[in-house]
């Protein structure tokens, strides 16, 4: 029988790190063994909608005990941890970056920047601005596009080409056995948590998030083994969350049988 390999992909705003953008205080070194530690069949990755040298600046050396990052929810791959692999269409791209230079001509008041992107827009608010708010109101300016499609994260806006999520991304690099881990927050990470084979959230995870999962899985805490059409929320919030998480695939994973 062929080795299970466990594809894991951790959310990076909102999970990994917290609001500031770090790693929870008090929680490095925990992280730090785990990651060191994980079981010889684990694969390890940062899904986020961030570039490679965002990742890079926030995790520093800690970067380097992934096993690599989908980068930009999923359009571009990195597996040297090093170089960024683009990996939608060029015909496809090109109309992104249309629909980006569109919106750099246009006043929206609520957007203080646009984020560094090879293959997705991503829009930061402004602080105060509601996210939510500002993700509907793009969503309606942008509904009679029918190549890409708008999605949120705790911090930003983000404006994607269709076909592609995090879900996608950690498939493109697991082939067709690799089984799926989601690790995540926000309603930008909902394909990967809806389509993994396992699914875990943090303990601050976004509520409308939650509640659209809980229509496809049932909702468990971590004293529960692995179940398939289950979803798991930790006790803690960020770092310690995913540390939580972890501990408890690393316990339950050689009983998990996705059929």
């Amino acid at each position: 029988m062929k080795e299970q390999i466990f594809y894991i992909g951790i959310d990076l705003h909102g999970t990994l790190i917290n609001n500031e953008e770090k790693i929870a205080e008090g929680s490095l070194q925990y992280l730090e063994t785990l990651l060191k530690n994980k079981p010889d069949n684990f694969r390890i990755y940062i899904c986020t909608g961030n570039d490679l040298l965002f990742v890079q600046r926030k995790l520093k050396d800690v970067f380097e005990l992934f096993d690599g990052a989908i980068l930009e929810t999923g359009c571009v791959i990195s597996n040297d941890k090093k170089s960024e692999n683009i990996i939608v269409p060029k015909e496809l791209l090109i109309k992104i970056k249309e629909v980006e230079d569109i919106l750099l001509d246009e006043d929206h008041p609520e957007v203080y920047k646009f984020a560094r992107r090879l293959a997705t827009i991503s829009l930061f608010t402004k602080y105060g601005i509601s996210i939510p708010e500002f993700h509907t109101k793009m969503q309606n300016e942008l509904k009679n596009l029918d190549f890409c499609r708008v999605t949120r994260s705790s911090v930003a806006v983000d404006i994607l080409p269709n076909g592609f999520d995090k879900y996608s991304g950690l498939k493109y690099v697991a082939g067709e056995y690799g089984i799926i881990v989601a690790i995540a927050d926000s309603l930008n990470d909902i394909e990967m948590l809806k389509q993994a084979d396992i699914t875990y959230m943090p303990g601050n995870a976004d509520d409308q998030t939650v509640e659209l999962l809980a229509k496809t899985r049932s909702k468990k805490d971590l004293s529960y083994s692995i179940e398939k059409d289950s979803f798991y929320i930790a006790g803690k919030k960020e770092t310690f969350g995913v540390i939580e998480i972890l501990e408890h695939l690393y316990r339950n994973f050689e009983n998990f049988n996705r059929k």
